[in-house]
């Protein structure tokens, strides 16, 4: 795990409409909680994951659930549970809030098969499973729901009076991802941040910029990442669904 040395307090302040102040603030914050970086990375080497695959903005995560303190996030994609982690501390120390988590997890083959040190993965080591680095203390707050998202995401949405966060953070088909926008959609409350991750240096995909629009918004990068996200508005009357 990699410390982030130059957090986007611009893309914080766009998808969570405070002020720039505010947004630097809420990003020191975390950055000054060195239990919490140091928690995970301990339990990535224990684990046999001294490089892994995770989110590259866990702070900017962090800190637009701080500000903008949402009842419901849900969370598709959760591996060992970087962005889980910060998300969750967010809603602690907002003490409010409970974190939908929807994962399928791929599994370690075999504890006897050679691993190449220099390699990163989303393997879950043996003997674990989704979350597994997520300190205990923060999951009084964690709903982790194992399946298959294509399945699992429509059924939370129904469950959930609304979604005032959306952390899509998996490998994706353009058209898995526009039926799974839609079902969160119909609970997405205007205010709403929304965002998806695209792998390092990835483009935004269609179903993610539909949606942006479709909610009077644009998707908005973070950084050089492949991070995109946006401030949901209020739904256009089009006709049209997610998945046009």
């Amino acid at each position: 795990m990699q410390w982030e040395e130059s957090p986007d307090a611009a893309w914080v302040r766009e998808l969570s409409g405070a002020s720039g102040l505010r947004a630097e603030e809420a990003i020191r914050e975390i950055a000054a909680d060195r239990r919490l970086f140091g928690g995970i990375q301990r339990a990535h080497r224990a684990g046999g994951r001294p490089s892994y695959v995770e989110i590259d903005a866990p702070f900017e995560l962090y800190a637009i659930a701080r500000l903008l303190r949402p009842r419901h996030i849900v969370e598709v994609g959760v591996s060992s549970g970087v962005s889980s982690a910060y998300l969750l501390a967010a809603c602690a120390r907002n003490g409010e809030g409970t974190l939908h988590s929807v994962d399928l997890p791929r599994l370690e083959r075999s504890a006897r098969a050679p691993r190449r040190k220099d390699t990163a993965s989303w393997v879950i080591p043996d003997g674990q499973s989704s979350g597994w680095a997520v300190p205990l203390a923060l999951r009084g707050r964690w709903d982790l729901r194992l399946g298959d998202k294509r399945a699992v995401v429509p059924l939370l949405a129904e469950e959930l009076p609304e979604v005032d966060m959306v952390v899509y953070d998996v490998p994706h088909s353009e058209r898995d991802a526009s039926r799974e926008f839609l079902a969160l959609d119909r609970r997405l409350i205007s205010g709403a941040a929304v965002i998806a991750d695209h792998g390092p240096g990835g483009g935004c995909c269609g179903p993610l910029a539909t949606w942006a629009r479709r909610r009077a918004s644009a998707a908005v990068r973070c950084q050089d990442l492949g991070l995109f996200g946006f401030r949901a508005g209020r739904p256009r009357r089009t006709g049209r669904t997610a998945a046009d």
